[in-house]
């Protein structure tokens, strides 16, 4: 969401934290290995695999929807401390639960995948401790006229020559959520100020989610409070990830928020931001999302949760049972504020110096002007002699005068091409970036000092 926050959001924020999910949930159970006469040597674990697949009904001739990812992380470690790696591990999905239902397809040939009827097994490369696999196995397709309710379970076995063999199984369910949520923008927000944030989520579909719900927070532009009791945070104090779970059910029609709001504060700097949250089913997090049980927790009331109308929350079509993703985006009074950067010129006397000028805070794209320090003088180049992504510097209208530097837009750079002619102790110029005062009014900040630093 965002992260696949990009299509599947505005690229998330990300993002976030990276933690090892152990097998998620009480259907991973460790077998005797295929391989009796050898002693174990390795440990195979799995670090996310889903505990309910829900696969989406559709009527003919309406077009089928999109079933959910079976995504399957695992994870390899020596079950002494030694160096080396999990060999001959094979993969074994037993999908007889879709027979009738659901077509498989899609086999993951980089991973040694195949099917044969409604089961696939997928050859893998060794796995090397303190390493692991991610991969998608196979693809499904819902087949339409489907009855809705529990239908069965795929289980997987992971066996290796050298550890204990590993088994999952997951419920499948015909149906599915559609979790949704609610975006907002705020303005006008003072920078130092506080932002709150009240989280909204529901289920357009025609299937509920049992369990409990997780709410993730990221912030973006300012830190958040750790305040309610529910709630686990990345850190103590100026936290910028949040988990907060919530007891289910989320049946089909219903969307709640928050009672009370998260709260973050900007920084004294901060001109916009986001606080982006994320919504999932508690027993099938995405895995690198999770914060670890022992990050630190709120100290105040627990967070709840109340009834709203969800008409006009939003999901994605491609995610519809995992996950959805939400934002307030937020502006502060400082949005307008265009702040020069200063930078210096370091070299030797009688040398060519290229140094990019920094893109003034609050860029709006406009050019900018240097004034260089004595001693120094542009150098232009012919335009085919330079690269041609960058913006170059180039002289000014007045002679002897500020020079011109962009307009520019990164990534790219805006370069000053200068030489340093002689010495002058004290050297000093200037930068500045112009902005329009009516909506700038601290013009203060609009020019910042440039400076020479001579290598011997």
């Amino acid at each position: 969401m965002r992260a696949w926050w990009a299509d599947r959001k505005r690229r998330y924020a990300a993002v976030v934290c990276a933690v090892v999910l152990a097998a998620a949930g009480a259907g991973t159970v460790a077998l005797k290995t295929r391989h009796p006469a050898q002693a174990p040597g390795a440990v195979l674990t799995f670090r996310s695999v889903l505990n309910t697949f829900y696969l989406p009904r559709y009527t003919v001739p309406g077009h089928a929807p999109w079933a959910p990812e079976y995504r399957i992380r695992l994870a390899a470690a020596p079950s002494g401390g030694s160096q080396g790696a999990a060999r001959q591990v094979e993969a074994d999905f037993d999908l007889s639960v879709f027979k009738g239902k659901a077509d498989i397809w899609g086999e993951n040939k980089g991973y040694g995948c195949a099917r044969s009827g409604f089961r696939v097994t997928c050859a893998l490369p060794d796995i090397k401790y303190g390493e692991g696999a991610d991969f998608l196995p196979f693809q499904v397709k819902p087949k339409p006229g489907t009855a809705l309710g529990p239908a069965g379970s795929i289980v997987v076995t992971v066996h290796s020559a050298d550890a204990p063999t590993i088994r999952h199984t997951t419920r499948v369910r015909v149906g599915s959520p559609y979790l949704t949520t609610r975006n907002r923008k705020l303005t006008g927000v003072r920078p130092g100020g506080e932002v709150r944030l009240t989280p909204a989520f529901g289920n357009r579909g025609d299937t509920g989610v049992d369990g409990g719900i997780t709410v993730m927070v990221v912030a973006d532009g300012s830190t958040l409070l750790p305040r309610y009791g529910n709630c686990r945070y990345n850190k103590a104090a100026a936290a910028t990830e949040a988990q907060c779970d919530f007891p289910g059910p989320l049946p089909a029609g219903t969307a709640y928020e928050t009672d009370h709001p998260v709260i973050a504060v900007t920084g004294q700097d901060t001109r916009s931001g986001s606080l982006h949250y994320s919504v999932w089913p508690t027993a099938d997090i995405d895995g690198p999302s999770q914060l670890p049980g022992r990050a630190v927790r709120g100290t105040g009331e627990v967070l709840r949760l109340r009834p709203v109308d969800g008409g006009a929350f939003t999901g994605s079509e491609s995610y519809r049972s995992r996950g959805a993703a939400g934002a307030l985006d937020f502006e502060t009074t400082r949005v307008d504020d265009v702040e020069a950067v200063g930078f210096s010129i370091r070299g030797r006397v009688g040398e060519e110096v290229r140094t990019e000028v920094p893109y003034p805070r609050g860029y709006r794209g406009d050019t900018m002007w240097v004034t260089l320090p004595d001693g120094v003088s542009l150098v232009t180049r012919p335009p085919q002699d330079l690269q041609s992504e960058d913006s170059y510097c180039r002289e000014g209208p007045a002679k002897g005068g500020p020079v011109a530097c962009g307009p520019g837009a990164e990534p790219y750079a805006v370069v000053l091409l200068v030489r340093i002619d002689k010495r002058v102790e004290g050297a000093r110029g200037s930068v500045t970036a112009p902005s329009d005062p009516a909506a700038d009014p601290d013009q203060d900040n609009n020019t910042a000092p440039v400076t020479v630093e001579y290598v011997p």
